[in-house]
C-alpha cells in the first residue's frame, strides 16, 4: 500500500516539473501583485482625500479662531475705553454721567465692574482694576478661550492632514514596489534559462513580501 502511494507521488512529480512550478508561481505573483497595486492606488486616493478634508477643516477652524480672537480684542478695547471714561467722570464728581456709563457697560464687563466697585466705600474709587478680577476672566474671557481652543483644534487638524499625506505617499511607494514585482515576474516568463527565470522570480517574491508587509503595516481607509 505504501509503495503504491509512493509510486503515484513519483509519477506526479515527474509530470509536474520545475517549469510548471515557475509558471504557476509567476501566475500567482502577477495576480496578487496586481491586486495589491490596485488596493494601494485606492488607498493613496483615499488618504489624499482625507488630507484635503483635514486641511479644509484646519483652515475653517483658524478662520473661526481669528474671528473669536478679534471679538475678544474688540471687547477688551471697548471695556477699557468705557472704564477710562467712567474714571474721568468719577474723578470730576459727575455721578450722573458715571452712572450712565455704568449702565452702558457690556454684559460681559458689568459683573466684574460692580464687584470691583463694591470693594470700596461709596464715593471712592477702589484700588486696582476690574480687569484683574477672576469674574472678568470668567465671563469676558470666553471669546479668548474659544479662540485658543479653536487654534488647538486647527493645529490638530493640520497634524492629521500631514499624517494623511505621509500615509498616501507610503501607499504610492507600495504601488511602485508592486509594479516592480509585476516587471520581474513578467520578465521571468520571457526567459529561456531556468536559472535566470528562478532569479527573477525570487526577486519578485522578496519584493512582494516586503511590499505586502509594508502595506499591511499602514492604516487602511475604507468607505462605501
Amino acid at each position: 500500500m505504501v509503495a503504491r502511494v509512493e509510486g503515484r507521488l513519483d509519477d506526479l512529480a515527474k509530470r509536474f516539473d520545475r517549469s510548471d512550478w515557475m509558471e504557476l508561481l509567476a501566475a500567482v505573483l502577477l495576480a496578487l501583485a496586481t491586486i495589491a497595486a490596485a488596493w494601494s492606488a485606492y488607498q493613496a486616493t483615499r488618504w489624499g482625500g482625507n488630507q484635503s478634508n483635514a486641511y479644509s477643516e484646519a483652515a475653517a477652524l483658524r478662520a473661526e479662531a481669528n474671528e473669536a480672537e478679534t471679538e475678544a480684542a474688540e471687547g477688551l478695547e471697548v471695556d477699557v475705553e468705557m472704564f477710562s471714561t467712567w474714571l474721568v467722570l468719577a474723578a470730576e464728581g459727575n455721578e450722573q454721567g458715571a452712572e450712565a456709563i455704568r449702565r452702558r457697560l457690556r454684559d460681559e464687563f458689568r459683573p466684574a465692574f460692580d464687584e470691583w466697585l463694591g470693594e470700596a466705600p461709596l464715593s471712592e474709587v477702589p484700588p486696582g482694576r476690574p480687569f484683574d478680577l477672576p469674574k472678568y476672566d470668567e465671563i469676558a474671557g470666553d471669546a479668548a478661550r474659544e479662540a485658543a481652543e479653536r487654534f488647538r483644534a486647527a493645529d490638530a487638524a493640520g497634524v492629521r492632514a500631514r499624517e494623511a499625506n505621509q500615509t498616501g505617499d507610503d501607499f504610492v511607494l507600495v504601488a511602485v514596489i508592486m509594479a516592480s514585482v509585476l516587471f520581474f515576474t513578467s520578465v521571468s516568463t520571457k526567459l529561456r534559462s531556468r536559472s535566470l527565470r528562478l532569479i527573477m522570480l525570487l526577486l519578485a517574491v522578496v519584493l512582494f513580501a516586503v511590499g505586502t508587509a509594508f502595506m499591511f503595516s499602514l492604516p487602511q481607509s475604507v468607505a462605501i
